[in-house]
C-alpha cells in the first residue's frame, strides 16, 4: 500500500495572472493498493465526494495513466482511496492536486519518475496552467511558466514565513474555471499591461527577497478580477476592503473564493468582514483560516523517487 498527500493552491495572486500560486495547508490524500488483475476500484471521500467521479474520468486516475504513458508501461490495476478537504469548483487547486497525485502514484507503480520540469509539465498538460501544479507539487510560493519545450514547465519557488496567515471565503457559489475563462477580453491596453506587470514584479520581488512585505497595491489587478468580480455577487465588495493589518486581498485562482493575506493578529476581524459582503449578497460562504504548505507534494514512496 502507497499514499500521497498534496496540498491545494490559490493561483493568480491578483496581477501575476497565470503566472504564480500558493501552496496551503488544505490537502488531498490518496491511498493506493495494486490488484493483482485489471481493474479499478476507487472510494472518494471529504470535500466534493458528492460529484468528483468514481472512475476513469477521475483527474487521479487520468494522472496515473499519463505517467505510465510516459513510461511507456502498462497502468495496473489498482484500489484507490481519496480524501479530500479542497473544495471543489471555488479556486483552490483540486484539479490540480489529483493530476499530481495520480503523476506521483504512476511514478511510483512504474519505478519512473520524470525530472520536475517534466513531471510538471505534465501535470500542465492535463490541468491546462503551469501555475496550480507547480504550488501542488513544490509548495511554498511559487512563479512558473511553460517552456520552449511544451512539454516542461519552467519553476522557482520561494518559501513562504510561518508569519503569514491566509483567510480564505469560500461561497457556495462553484465557478469552474472554465466558465470564468469566458468573460476575459482576448486583448488588454498597453497602459493596462504595464499596470499588472509592475505589480506583479514587485509581489515577486518582495517573496524572493524573504521580505514578503505585501501591500494591497500589489494585488490590484486590472485584467481578470473585476471580470470575474461580476459572476459571483459579493465579491467586487471583498476586493475592495481595506483594512490597516489586510496586506493583500484578491481571487483566489479563477474564484469563486476570496484569498486575503494578514500577519494574524485582525485575521477574524478581517474574515468577518469579507463573509458579511457576501452575506449582504444572500450568499452563503464560509471562511477558512489558512497557512502555507512549504513541503508540497509528500507521502510514502520509494526512495527512488526523491520524495519525502
Amino acid at each position: 500500500m502507497f499514499e500521497v498527500t498534496v496540498p491545494a493552491s490559490s493561483a493568480n495572486l491578483g496581477c501575476a495572472f497565470d503566472c504564480a500560486a500558493l501552496a496551503l495547508n488544505l490537502y488531498l490524500v490518496v491511498a493506493g493498493t495494486p490488484l493483482p488483475g485489471p481493474g479499478l476500484q476507487l472510494r472518494c471521500e471529504g470535500e466534493g465526494a458528492d460529484t468528483v467521479p468514481e472512475d476513469a474520468s477521475n483527474l487521479v486516475v487520468q494522472g496515473i495513466n499519463r505517467l505510465h504513458a510516459w513510461a511507456e508501461a502498462p497502468a495496473p490495476g489498482l484500489r484507490l482511496q481519496l480524501r479530500s478537504q479542497i473544495p471543489v469548483g471555488v479556486g483552490l487547486g483540486s484539479s490540480a492536486a489529483a493530476i499530481v497525485a495520480g503523476l506521483l502514484i504512476g511514478a511510483e507503480l512504474s519505478q519512473r519518475r520524470p525530472d520536475d520540469a517534466t513531471l510538471m509539465g505534465l501535470a500542465a498538460e492535463l490541468d491546462g496552467h503551469p501555475d496550480n501544479v507547480s504550488a501542488a507539487y513544490l509548495g511554498g510560493l511559487v512563479v512558473s511558466a511553460a517552456g520552449g519545450n511544451a512539454s516542461q514547465v519552467l519553476c522557482r519557488r520561494a518559501t513562504v514565513p510561518e508569519g503569514l496567515h491566509f483567510i480564505v471565503v469560500v461561497p457556495d457559489w462553484p465557478l469552474p474555471t472554465s466558465e470564468s475563462r469566458t468573460v476575459l477580453p482576448d486583448a488588454y491596453s498597453r497602459v493596462e499591461a504595464v499596470h499588472n506587470l509592475q505589480r506583479a514584479a514587485l509581489m515577486v520581488a518582495s517573496a524572493f527577497s524573504g521580505e514578503f512585505d505585501f501591500e494591497p497595491e500589489f494585488f490590484a489587478d486590472r485584467w481578470h478580477q473585476a471580470q470575474r468580480a461580476e459572476m459571483v455577487p459579493g465579491i467586487a465588495e471583498c476586493l475592495s476592503l481595506q483594512h490597516p493589518e489586510l496586506l493583500g486581498v484578491c481571487l483566489s485562482g479563477a474564484g469563486s473564493s476570496v484569498l486575503a493575506v494578514t500577519k494574524g493578529a485582525a485575521a477574524k476581524e478581517i474574515s468577518d468582514q469579507l463573509l458579511e459582503r457576501f452575506h449582504r449578497h444572500r450568499v452563503a460562504a464560509r471562511a477558512l483560516h489558512l497557512t502555507a504548505d512549504n513541503l508540497g507534494a509528500k507521502g510514502r514512496l520509494s526512495p527512488e523517487l526523491g520524495v519525502s
